[in-house]
């Protein structure tokens, strides 16, 4: 019996970190936000040095709101004054999306984020609101996995804990912590897409 449940919790244990290597990750370790002026600009700002700060440093942002920038940042920002469309389960809602533009050998090389400054009823955004669904959004851009359904570990990328993140678990620091910290011949080794 505690042979089992020694290998029940190994591979619990393996499952839960596992996302930390599913997606590629930034090459860079200074990246460059396009931020449109808005007035969640505090919030935004917050969710990204959340992040950052996650991973000690190894990954910074750099913001800028000029018009070259809004065509060349790796990280587009979009403000969109109406209501989001999207939405989980029973009324969870969340009020950005997220997307990979461009991924080659193991590495994200530009990714958009939109911002809907109303939520599913018409009502404007909340911070805090906005606050926890940057942190998945961020987090996916950064190349975690969306975890969908009941999670085995306590992580901000978890679906069912979606409007109560108030911030990154140590789960989330851990997991940021080893994707930035692989090198070069392990982020390629362990990218199914990578040409060989």
């Amino acid at each position: 019996m505690k042979k089992i449940l020694l290998t029940l919790g190994i591979l619990l244990s393996v499952a839960g970190s596992a996302f930390a290597y599913t997606l590629p990750r930034w090459g860079l370790t200074g990246i460059d936000v396009y931020l449109p002026e808005t007035q969640y600009e505090g919030t935004i700002r917050r969710a990204f040095e959340t992040w950052s700060g996650a991973t000690n440093g190894r990954v910074k942002f750099r913001f800028n709101s000029t018009r070259f920038f809004s065509n060349n940042a790796p990280i587009k920002i979009k403000l969109m004054d109406e209501k989001t469309q999207y939405f989980i389960v029973e009324s969870k809602r969340f009020e950005t999306t997220g997307y990979f533009t461009d991924m080659e050998d193991g590495y994200i090389n530009r990714a958009n984020l939109t911002i809907y400054s109303k939520d599913r009823t018409g009502n404007a955004i909340k911070e805090e609101e906005l606050y926890s669904a940057l942190l998945i959004e961020l987090g996916y851009i950064l190349g975690l996995d969306k975890v969908y359904g009941p999670c085995s570990v306590d992580s901000v990328m978890c679906y069912e804990k979606y409007g109560k993140a108030s911030g990154l678990t140590s789960h989330d620091r851990q997991v940021i912590i080893e994707k930035y910290t692989r090198t070069n011949n392990e982020i390629k080794k362990n990218n199914p897409n990578t040409s060989k």
